[in-house]
């Protein structure tokens, strides 16, 4: 009986655990992120590469935003968390969901790349990244 009673506890706390995670919770902030975290994290992650996947991006290194505020306050439009439609990402693992490494949200921004052009003049070039949130932000 004492072993049937720690096996059944055991897959209790694995199944809380593993269905937590599915469902989002950051176990790091013991919390679920609002959607303003997930965006800023996303948005760090890609202002922060040093080359961005962009079609006809010019070979020139893309200049930094200071912050997501200075960002969102010239493109305040710019980002959603799961905005509806559909999505180039790639289908959701089971496995990255009960681990916590996929969120199950998809993060949209419509990003703004900033370079210098040949004559030193700073131009945008938009492009629109898609990626799923992990559950304590990230991609």
């Amino acid at each position: 009986m004492k072993r049937f009673l720690f096996v059944g506890g055991v897959l209790l706390i694995l199944i809380v655990y593993f269905g937590l995670n599915y469902s989002g919770f950051c176990f790091a902030k013991k919390r679920y992120l609002s959607n303003e975290e997930k965006i800023k994290a996303e948005f760090g992650y890609q202002n922060s590469r040093n080359i961005l996947p962009i079609k006809n991006f010019p070979d020139a290194k893309h200049i930094k935003y200071k912050s997501f505020d200075e960002y969102i306050a010239l493109y305040p439009e710019c980002c959603s968390v799961n905005p509806g439609g559909t999505y180039e990402v790639s289908p959701v693992s089971f496995l990255d969901r009960i681990f916590g490494y996929n969120s199950g949200d998809v993060v949209v921004i419509n990003f703004h790349a900033r370079y210098l052009n040949k004559n030193g003049k700073i131009e945008t070039v938009e492009t629109r990244f898609e990626n799923y949130s992990q559950n304590c932000g990230g991609s």
